[in-house]
């Protein structure tokens, strides 16, 4: 198999090997096996009319990432060949949500996804920073009677407003 990359897709691959302490080709490996083995994993295409080349149509191709990360166990053979000399390993992610806490609105480029209003959005949501609170059951009821009482009910903006102003104060406490 003889498989080419170059530019910004070599550069950018190059980073991420580096960064799991991988050579180019072990990186492929890894990335490929994770997304043909793992449920989910699918490339669509569609004919694209702006493609076309000497007579020949175009195609668009729309990769569609496992539904789940995937996990490789490597033996000493495999390590041997694919460590690039580098880091050892790349640390896991901390306590902080793993999965782009500061994308932002014009982060986002592809165009599809861009006229896809709502799928965009839930895009930048979903990846913004999490802290879950635990609550026993009647300091919770407190808490939703609290921000019933001073923002006239307890739908999900009042109470993510009334946590990022309990955050807000505390930080500015803390100061």
């Amino acid at each position: 198999m003889d498989v080419n990359f170059e530019g910004e897709t070599f550069k950018n691959m190059k980073k991420l090997a580096e960064e799991a302490g991988l050579t180019p080709e072990g990186f492929i490996e890894v990335v490929m096996e994770q997304f043909c083995d793992n449920k989910g994993g699918r490339v669509y295409s569609g004919r694209w009319s702006g493609g076309v080349v000497d007579g020949e149509k175009g195609f668009r191709y729309v990769p569609q990432w496992p539904f789940r990360p995937g996990f490789k166990e490597a033996k000493g053979d495999q390590v041997k060949k694919w460590k690039s000399g580098g880091k050892s390993y790349r640390a896991h992610p901390t306590g902080a949500w793993p999965f782009y806490p500061r994308l932002k609105e014009g982060d986002i480029e592809a165009e599809y996804w861009n006229t896809k209003k709502m799928i965009h959005q839930s895009f930048i949501n979903d990846r913004k920073g999490r802290v879950v609170v635990l609550m026993d059951g009647d300091k919770y009821d407190t808490f939703l009677d609290k921000v019933k009482a001073t923002k006239g009910n307890f739908w999900a903006v009042n109470v993510d407003l009334a946590m990022h102003e309990a955050v807000d104060d505390w930080i500015a406490k803390e100061e």
